[in-house]
C-alpha cells in the first residue's frame, strides 16, 4: 500500500502578524514618527469623548426638571383617574322625574322654559338668556345624560326664543 504525502503549504500570515512584520520592516525613525501619530489621534478621541459627555450632561441638566414636571403631572392625573374609577356612575332620572329634575333645575336657574316629557327625553320651548340656557344644557348632559337632538334658537332683544329636544345619551 502506498500513501501519498500531500504537500503542506505554509498558510498565510494573519493581520496581525502581517501588522508585526510591517513594523519590523521600518526604521526606528519611522516607528517613533507613527507612536506620536497614534499619541495625537488618541489624544484627540480623548478630548472629543470629553467634550461630546459635558455637552450630553448639559443637556440633561437642562431637559431634567422637564421631564420631573411631566411625571408630576401624569402621576396627578393616575391618581385622579383612580379615584374616579372608584367612584360610582351617578343614577340618572328617567320618566317622569327626569321631567321634574329638568324643570326644577330650569325653574333655579331662572329660565324661563315649558319641558315636556317625549319618548326618551324632553321637548323644550320658551324664552331664555342664550348664555344661561348654554350652561343650563351643559349641565343637563353631565348630570342627566341627555344631548340636543334639535335645536332652534332665535335671537330676541334681551333673550332667544327656544324650541329643542334632547334625549337621553347612548354612550
Amino acid at each position: 500500500m502506498t500513501t501519498l504525502a500531500k504537500p503542506t503549504a505554509s498558510p498565510a500570515p494573519g493581520p496581525i502578524a502581517r501588522l508585526g512584520l510591517a513594523w519590523q520592516g521600518i526604521s526606528p525613525r519611522e516607528r517613533r514618527l507613527v507612536l506620536a501619530a497614534g499619541v495625537v489621534v488618541l489624544v484627540g478621541l480623548v478630548v472629543s469623548l470629553l467634550d461630546w459627555s459635558r455637552s450630553e450632561r448639559g443637556r440633561l441638566a437642562r431637559s431634567l426638571p422637564r421631564a420631573e414636571a411631566q411625571l408630576e403631572l401624569v402621576q396627578e392625573a393616575a391618581t385622579e383617574l383612580t379615584r374616579l374609577r372608584g367612584q360610582t356612575a351617578p343614577q340618572r332620572a328617567a320618566g317622569p322625574a327626569l321631567l321634574e329634575a329638568a324643570q326644577a333645575s330650569a325653574k333655579s336657574r331662572g329660565l324661563g322654559l315649558a319641558l315636556q316629557a317625549s319618548g326618551d327625553g324632553l321637548q323644550i320651548k320658551g324664552q331664555a338668556s342664550l348664555d344661561a340656557f348654554v350652561d343650563w344644557l351643559a349641565a343637563l348632559q353631565r348630570d342627566q345624560g341627555l344631548r340636543v337632538q334639535r335645536l332652534e334658537i332665535q335671537g330676541q332683544s334681551g333673550g332667544a326664543s327656544i324650541d329643542a329636544v334632547l334625549v337621553k345619551n347612548d354612550g
